[in-house]
């Protein structure tokens, strides 16, 4: 079989595997399968060299930054939409995991969360635990 070929019949099998996940409630095994596309691979790229910040920060993405899907929902997890994907780096895309859950369980988490880093700043007089350890 020819490289062409064996190009084609790679392509043949992955759109017939991505139409298969189509509206599916996917697990965690096919999810990493999904990802292993080129499919994948290359809206994952595209988005990383469109965004290039991290969406929350505004720093440079790093190689291993995460393309967050902002719907959780399992049956969409194929449809490759831009607009409900963020590009985050890795603690960021973690945090804002936790924000989201943690908000979910109690409404007013962001309140006080937000109450606590405005203590710790104005404690420490602006400074982050970093400048103290430059001293």
């Amino acid at each position: 079989m020819t490289r062409a070929e064996q190009k084609y019949l790679k392509e043949c099998k992955e759109k017939q595997f991505i139409e298969s996940i189509k509206g599916q409630k996917i697990d965690g095994k096919t999810k990493a399968e999904f990802r292993k596309t080129d499919t994948w691979k290359n809206f994952r790229k595209h988005l990383f060299e469109e965004r290039k910040v991290d969406a929350l920060t505004g720093r440079k993405l790093n190689k291993t930054a995460n393309c967050h899907h902002e719907r959780f929902d399992p049956t969409l997890y194929s449809d490759l939409d831009e607009n409900y994907f963020l590009m985050l780096n890795n603690q960021m895309h973690d945090w804002l995991h936790i924000a989201i859950s943690e908000t979910i369980k109690n409404p007013k988490f962001m309140d006080i969360a937000k109450e606590l880093v405005e203590k710790h700043i104005q404690l420490n007089n602006g400074k982050d635990v970093k400048d103290f350890l430059k001293d």
